[in-house]
């Protein structure tokens, strides 16, 4: 599907086991395991030292668990939470999931990885890191044409620009408190097309 065609609306709720989350959080660490094996490597001469000097080398052990704090995240979900309910919604810009009753989105151009760790499930790495998977039964053909097209368009110079406008605009909105967002000055014109 190009980008330039619309995307009807998807509202997908689904329940996610434990297989499907450790399949897709393993399958997008995989390719960082020689980086993470180095951090642990480090966290154990730490704690070698502890034991031998002094507690406080302890400290230092802060900063690698912070550099893998995203996979420590996944494997106590995946410990502790034996199924997971998805409440996602799919539109042609963006991907919104819910969380502890509070919608996140992410745009569908800040995805950088689309892929099937397992024959039944799409899994989607955002840029910021969330792991969103859905049952390739509920999302179709199309919207993963369009997820890829738009993928692959936000790595291009022209999406990275669009990624950037975006940006400020939000930081815009959040250094006026929305005021100007909400409610605009009438007299405030674009001369630039003059």
């Amino acid at each position: 599907m190009p980008i330039g065609m619309s995307l009807e609306q998807s509202h997908l709720q689904y329940d996610l086991t434990r297989r499907h989350r450790w399949d897709a959080h393993f399958g997008a660490w995989l390719p960082q395991l020689p980086k993470y094996l180095f951090v642990v490597a480090i966290m154990a001469l730490l704690i070698w030292a502890a034991s031998l000097r002094s507690p406080w080398f302890l400290l230092f052990s802060i900063a690698p668990l912070w550099v893998m704090r995203g996979f420590i995240a996944g494997i106590l979900n995946i410990a502790f939470v034996p199924a997971q309910h998805m409440d996602i919604i799919i539109t042609e810009h963006g991907l919104g999931f819910l969380v502890g009753g509070k919608r996140w989105w992410v745009f569908v151009d800040s995805i950088v990885q689309i892929e099937k760790f397992r024959d039944d499930t799409w899994s989607f790495g955002c840029y910021h890191g969330e792991m969103i998977c859905v049952p390739v039964s509920l999302i179709s053909p199309e919207t993963i044409a369009h997820m890829r097209a738009k993928s692959e368009w936000g790595r291009t110079p022209e999406g990275v620009q669009a990624a950037l406008h975006r940006g400020r605009l939000v930081l815009d909105f959040l250094a006026t408190g929305g005021r100007e967002a909400a409610n605009p000055p009438s007299d405030k014109r674009d001369d630039s097309n003059d």
